[in-house]
Formats: C-alpha cells, structure tokens, sequence
C-alpha cells in the first residue's frame, strides 16, 4: 500500500509539472508588427471605402479581415514632420523637425518608436523611405535593407548597399526587401516597415498601370476649383508647380489617372507581401497595419499639394488587422496618425513611454466609441494653425516670415463640417457661428501657449 501512495505521488507531481509547463507553453507570443507605409495617399482613393473608380484589392483585403479607422489625421500634412511624428509619438511643436525647412534633427529626449520596440525584445527592420533625420539605427532599426533618405525622387531607383546594386521601380524593390525578411527565421517576434514612396509624384506608374485609368474617365472632385480662394503662402511651393494655373479638367483628370495608377501598382505589391506572409505561416500572429503620411489635393480647392488643413490632405487611411482586432469593422473614433505608437504599445504589454504625448485607441479597435480627442490640432511652418471638432473646423493663415519673404495672409476661415463636408464655404462672418468660432479661437490660443508655439504671439 506504501508503494502504491508513493506511485500516486509521484504521478501527481509529475503531472502537476507537466501541467505548468503546458500553462507555459500556451503563453501567446507577442505579436508580430507589419506597418505598410505609404506616401500622399488619399484617405478617399480606397475602393472597400466607398470609391468606385479606384482597383484596390489588396487592401480592400485588410479593409474586409480588419477595422479601418475612417477619421485618422495627421497633424503636419507633409513628409518628414509627419514622419517624426508618427515615429516620436508627439506632434510637430514638440518633434521639432518642423520649421523653417523641416530640416532640423527631431528631439532627441524624445524615446522613438523602433528603439521602444527593439529594448521590449522585437526585432526591428526598415525597408524603403527614411525621411527621418539621422541613420535607421539612431532610431532603433537594427535591420535595413534598400534604404531611401530623400523626401522623393524617381520612382525608377537604382540603390547601391553593401557593394550591391539594386535596380528597379519603387514600389517593387522595397516589396521584395519585405518579402526576402519575411522568408527569414525569426526566434524572437518582429516590427517590420515597408515604407513606399508611391503614390508621392512624380506621377508615373509601370507598364499596364500607366493605362489603366483613363483620363476622360476620371470623376472630378466635388469642390475641384481653377484656383484656390486664398493666399495661404503655399501658391509658389513645389507641389503647385506640378500644374499651371488656371487648373485645367484635362489636367486635372490626368493627374488622378496617374496618381490612381500608382495606387493600383502599389497595391499589387502589398499583396504581395501579405502572400508572403502567409506562406511563412506568420499571419495569424502579426498585426498589419496599412496608413500613410497625409492626404493630397489634386484639383480639391484648386489645389495639388498636401500643404492645407482641408479633409483631402489631413485625413489619411488607417487600416489594421490581427488577433484581437474586429474584422469588417470600421471606426468613427477620431485619432492621430502618430496615436499608433502608444496603441502598439498598449497592444502588445510594452510600457508607453512618458514623452509620448499621443493617445492610445486600443478600446477603438474593439468597438469603443468613446471619444479620444475632443479637439484635433493642424499646424504647418509658419504659415497656419487649426483646430476642429467632429461638426467644425477653424483654421488660421499667418502673414509670416517665409525664408525670408512675408508670405500668406492674416485671416481666419471657419467651416461648418456637419452641412458642408467639402469646406466649400467659409463661414467665418457668419453670426449664427459666432460662439462656436469664439471657443475654437480660445481652443487654439490655450494649446498654442501650452506648446510654447511660435506662432502664438501675432506677426
């Protein structure tokens, strides 16, 4: 019998052991983290988001298998402040990479995401564009491959690293990077970027893509203008050069048929990539996110460029799938492009880091609708400020220094975005407005003296 009790023991431990080792086993590793990251993508030129005309089905697939967060923003519609953003966290006014030439390196007691990312035990990985100031590495990405540091170029790239020579269109080689990590063994979870530079100009898709819309087909926007009402300080830059003025339908059609081109293009590549990720079996354990950096114009208001505070260049897509994310679900939360630090995060147990001051939406992505920003902010150089809500906007055009040249006008434009979603109508003198415009005016002027701003103080 004395045997018998010591057999029981025995067993019991043995299986209580195996039971804890088992609990342990079933621990679910961290997730993965793909961020797909476009450049001057409309949040509006996605066909699973309600635009006909565009061939989208790759991520129309991300669009279907996850939630799409339909009012995502950015807070500086233009490449790298917009980038430091979405890597610090923080907003322009505490980035730094921002005025006058959007040159200057981003706070450096600021933590970054990569880093924050790499020290939780990821492995992290960067292909395509950097325009961020600095190396990949001062950023915490400890693996790159085809590195793009200018803010744009030819989409027709020959990049030399490591005594290699790669040729080949944009959107295909940095693919092809993703897709040689993915093939890659991995003994310790992941945070890959695919930065593209498509669709940002010049306008010039591949092979079938350069035809695939025709122009005379294109629908024109809604508030398409020949020029734009206002002087912002924006007319000479770059980016309205790329059509004479007065703004032609021709011309505009044209530009949509390319621009619509390079989106479908691109798109093919992100299939691409998501097929890899199957075929390594690493899709049910990684979180894919879809965004870019800003909207663009091309023929709203008159405009071509991203540099304005309308819907066309703030909005941007922000799609995410993976375990714990509602699939066909879409979001009318409203959020930040650079909110996506602290929801990773949050996501996956790492602690946010103090210096963020962007917002998590985890709860969003699994059908909360409480609100995260009551107020959401726009600031671009010296030139505009705005603040809106969900049903309105204020926006504030500064008579500023411009590289040496007072540039813009003084003025403030208001638009009632419930009634007029196209900010067709300024409705500043309007005097059934007049408390609403009052307390968005004190609004920007608190949160401009909080972020010591230097546009607080008049010209």
């Amino acid at each position: 019998m004395r045997q018998i009790l010591i057999f029981v023991v025995i067993i019991s431990l043995a299986c209580a052991c195996t039971g804890k080792q088992a609990e342990k086993n079933q621990i679910v590793k961290q997730p993965n983290i793909l961020l797909l990251f476009s450049d001057d993508h409309q949040a509006a030129a996605i066909n699973a988001l309600g635009n006909p005309y565009i061939n989208t089905p790759s991520i129309d697939r991300l669009v279907n298998e996850g939630t799409s967060l339909v009012q995502t923003y950015t807070e500086t519609p233009t490449c790298a402040p917009s980038r430091a953003a979405l890597l610090t966290g923080c907003g322009s006014l505490t980035h730094g990479t921002f005025y006058p030439g959007y040159t200057q390196a981003a706070n450096k007691s600021l933590k970054r995401w990569p880093q924050v990312m790499q020290e939780a035990g990821y492995e992290t990985f960067w292909t395509g564009k950097f325009n961020a100031h600095g190396k990949p590495s001062e950023w915490g990405v400890e693996q790159t491959s085809l590195i793009f540091q200018r803010g744009m170029g030819d989409h027709n790239m020959t990049i030399n690293e490591n005594g290699k020579e790669t040729k080949g269109f944009s959107s295909e080689i940095f693919a092809e990077a993703m897709i040689e990590f993915l093939n890659q063994p991995h003994d310790k979870p992941f945070f890959a970027t695919v930065a593209f530079t498509a669709p940002h100009d010049p306008r010039t898709p591949p092979g079938k893509y350069a035809t695939m819309y025709k122009p005379n087909e294109m629908p024109l926007p809604a508030n398409i203008l020949s020029k734009y009402n206002f002087n912002d300080g924006y007319d000479s830059i770059r980016d309205e050069k790329l059509l004479p003025y007065p703004r032609t339908i021709d011309d505009v059609r044209k530009e949509l048929a390319d621009y619509y081109g390079l989106i479908s293009h691109m798109d093919e590549q992100i299939g691409r990539i998501m097929d890899a990720l199957k075929q390594n079996k690493l899709d049910e354990n990684t979180i894919v996110i879809y965004t870019s950096d800003n909207g663009l114009a091309i023929g709203h208001h008159g405009l071509m460029g991203k540099f304005s505070f309308y819907d066309h260049s703030l909005k941007v897509p922000l799609i995410m799938k993976g375990p714990g994310i509602k699939g066909q679900y879409k979001s009318d939360v409203r959020v930040y492009l650079h909110d996506l630090f602290p929801t990773i995060c949050d996501i996956t147990g790492i602690d946010i880091p103090s210096t963020v001051e962007a917002k998590s939406f985890k709860a969003a992505l699994n059908g909360d609708n409480n609100i995260i920003h009551k107020y959401m902010f726009g600031s671009l150089s010296n030139l505009k400020r705005s603040v809106s809500t969900k049903d309105y906007k204020l926006i504030r055009h500064y008579h500023s220094n411009w590289h040496g040249k007072m540039k813009g006008t003084d003025e403030y434009l208001f638009f009632d975005l419930k009634n007029d979603p196209l900010e067709i109508k300024n409705e500043i003198d309007n005097p059934e407005f007049g408390s609403k415009i009052a307390e968005l005016k004190e609004v920007l002027k608190k949160r401009q003296i909080e972020k010591k701003d230097f546009l607080s103080a008049e010209y």
